[in-house]
């Protein structure tokens, strides 16, 4: 976690960062309608296409720190958030251990916590609050990148595809995905010739 804030600190100068999140949209194939455990209607998202709602965090350098791929595409970024593990660890460490140092970065769809902040929306440029959220959406930007080199990487997890497989499996695709894409950071492999749109994935 220390080399983490010092990566962000290194490259924004913005102290105390253990990683940017943010949630994005792996389009599949519907399931049966008649599927008990996972029905089809769930799975449709607020664009209107069937998808799984993947949560990632990311540090400064595009690595994936973490990755859920449970939920369907009805699901709120919010409502993943809540009931992963990673709000649970900071949520402990900040009651239990009053870490008051520790953050991640959220845009406005998240809930702002002692742990995870958000920007201010509205807030005039030449203002603390204006230039605060001028770096908070620098840093954050990172997750965008992140987002957008991961679907550049894998043209299968892109919103132009869909995964034909049902959600268990579509999930396990996902993760394998992370993990080559870490490995590829690991070794610095850029995608060749692909004009990666971040923010539009």
């Amino acid at each position: 976690m220390t080399t983490v804030k010092t990566r962000f600190f290194e490259k924004f100068n913005f102290p105390g960062i253990v990683g940017c999140i943010d949630c994005t949209h792996i389009a599949i194939v519907p399931p049966p309608a008649n599927n008990v455990e996972y029905p089809t209607h769930v799975f449709i998202n607020r664009k209107g296409y069937y998808s799984i709602n993947c949560q990632i965090i990311c540090d400064a350098d595009l690595k994936i720190l973490g990755m859920n791929a449970r939920y369907p595409g009805s699901v709120h970024d919010s409502a993943v958030w809540t009931v992963s593990n990673i709000n649970r660890v900071l949520h402990g460490n900040y009651t239990q251990n009053n870490d008051q140092t520790t953050w991640l970065l959220g845009d406005s769809g998240y809930h702002l916590q002692p742990y995870l902040l958000t920007p201010v929306v509205g807030a005039e440029q030449e203002t603390p609050e204006g230039r605060y959220t001028r770096s908070h959406c620098t840093v954050r930007n990172t997750i965008e990148r992140c987002i957008g080199l991961l679907k550049a990487y894998f043209r299968c997890l892109h919103k132009d595809r869909v995964l034909h497989y049902k959600p268990q499996m579509a999930a396990k695709i996902i993760y394998s995905c992370a993990v080559l894409h870490n490995i590829m950071r690991d070794r610095n492999m850029d995608v060749p010739n692909i004009n990666i749109e971040y923010g539009n994935y």
